[in-house]
């Protein structure tokens, strides 16, 4: 079994009435990388890393879907590994983001919501106040750029409160194209975009297609030296406005619920395969690591997200469950599906393993390193338990609810904020969250329970006491499901 993060060993091992030894990487402080590269720059391998806004589970062909054709993002799966069980670190997308480039749960760095909350009246509510990465973080991209890599940001940052601070370019990353604060184009997807650090384009022209040409002349400057790169590339796509070209909607119009999403995510699968093409044309292909995935779940008026629970902006699995793809040539099996439970905060360690970098647990807390379930060395991979705080839900979003999340092995226990209720679920029996097991099985509700109750105490994380009334209106996503009865499921 893989050792968890040294900010839960202590804790679960209180559990089992002993203490389980951290291992000497985890309980040493870590040297620097900036002197402890690989002996070559071509030893270390390029990452491109694609985060795209608001994918769900089933958006891809690869995953399900019956509706979209996505053969370029395929094709990652192909040749590399398609995980079942990824999770981003909340249902709302600056937290995850935060959580990707700081390799903290939520719980751990504070960075629960995409504003500032405080307490009013004995309510825990969100102000208007934008959230933003403190500055003392240290990054994945300033990791990486230490251990000698050059660094580029493309597309939607949203961990700033404004766009001439605690930007990209402040948080490790050479070059800043279109990140600011806003968390989508407001101005839509079709120039001119109004988006900071990024020059309006033709009217007219797509904005996926726009940040694609110019991540392509990044990588045309970045192959000019023999340093490795990240290639962060944060695509503001497929988050509404739902904007798609004329001809990339077209096919869709008799076949999916919303065919402006759906035309959004052909054009998604065409700029990935401009990115493999150019990996290819450059000869880079080989010594470059692919890594798909997703912010946070699927939007209620867009996605087809069955079996699934909920959407975004919900703690059920339908909001939290992504897709991530890995492809790191030569290293993993062709073709491999992982069902082991990964998180969005894994990124941070795992890349610094890929790049032959030490790991410093003391900056990446939460941050397991995935690279033996990779190269397959690790058949019982177990990352060990991830948690979820989301105490301010989104107050426009009706199926949003604040409440906190473990999820162990098969087992999930929620906890929410709005009525103290409580529901356990065996995933692996019930991935739609049908069957809620809290009376059947209590005694696993409880150790459930502490084990949350322990970890957010340990990270000081707020709870709630009383929350906002959601806006009077229809709630959306609420559907009627059959509650089977209880299975026998050992404890």
């Amino acid at each position: 079994m893989i050792p968890i993060p040294r900010s839960f060993a202590g804790l679960f091992a209180l559990f089992a009435g002993t203490i389980i030894p951290t291992s000497s990487s985890a309980a040493e402080p870590q040297p620097s990388t900036k002197h402890q590269q690989p002996s070559t720059a071509a030893q270390r391998p390029n990452i491109l890393f694609i985060l795209v806004d608001d994918m769900g589970w089933k958006d891809l062909a690869c995953y399900g879907s019956e509706f979209h054709e996505t053969p370029h993002i395929d094709s990652l799966a192909e040749r590399g590994m398609r995980f079942t069980n990824a999770y981003a670190a909340c249902p709302i997308c600056a937290p995850s983001r935060a959580a990707i480039m700081t390799g903290k749960f939520p719980s751990t760095s504070g960075y629960v919501d995409n504003f500032v909350s405080e307490t009013q009246d004995g309510i825990l509510k969100r102000t208007e106040e934008r959230y933003h990465l403190d500055l003392e973080a240290v990054t994945l991209a300033e990791s990486l750029k230490a251990g000698g890599y050059q660094t580029g940001f493309l597309g939607k940052w949203h961990l700033t409160n404004d766009d001439e601070s605690h930007l990209p370019t402040d948080q490790g990353f050479d070059v800043n194209i279109a990140g600011g604060w806003k968390g989508h184009p407001r101005n839509g997807f079709f120039s001119p975009y109004q988006l900071a650090h990024l020059e309006d384009g033709p009217k007219g022209e797509y904005l996926t297609d726009r940040l694609t040409t110019e991540a392509i002349g990044v990588l045309d400057q970045f192959s000019k030296s023999d340093a490795p790169w990240l290639l962060y590339m944060s695509y503001y796509t497929v988050h509404a406005p739902f904007h798609s070209k004329p001809e990339k909607k077209a096919p869709y119009a008799s076949k999916t619920k919303n065919p402006a999403f759906s035309g959004m995510v052909a054009s998604l699968d065409e700029n990935v395969g401009r990115l493999l093409a150019w990996l290819d044309q450059s000869g880079a292909r080989d010594n470059t690591i692919v890594v798909f995935t997703s912010d946070n779940g699927g939007h209620i008026s867009a996605n087809h997200i069955d079996p699934l629970r909920s959407f975004k902006g919900a703690l059920y699995e339908g909001g939290i469950r992504v897709p991530c793809l890995i492809d790191w040539p030569g290293v993993i099996a062709p073709g491999s599906t992982s069902d082991a439970p990964i998180h969005g905060v894994d990124f941070y360690a795992t890349f610094l393993a890929m790049a032959g970098l030490p790991l410093q647990p003391d900056h990446h807390q939460d941050s397991v390193n995935l690279v033996p379930l990779l190269k397959g060395e690790a058949p019982d991979f177990d990352r060990g338990p991830m948690v979820w705080h989301f105490p301010v839900s989104v107050p426009h979003i009706a199926h949003s609810h604040p409440g906190s999340v473990i999820r162990d092995g098969d087992w999930k226990f929620l906890r929410f904020y709005t009525d103290g209720r409580e529901e356990l679920y065996h995933l692996s029996d019930d991935i739609g969250e049908t069957n809620n097991l809290i009376a059947a099985m209590p005694e696993k509700a409880e150790e459930l329970k502490v084990q949350l109750d322990t970890v957010l105490a340990a990270h000081g994380a707020a709870i709630p006491t009383a929350v906002p009334e959601k806006p009077k209106g229809k709630a959306r996503g609420k559907k009627t499901v059959a509650r089977p009865q209880p299975k026998n499921l050992e404890k």
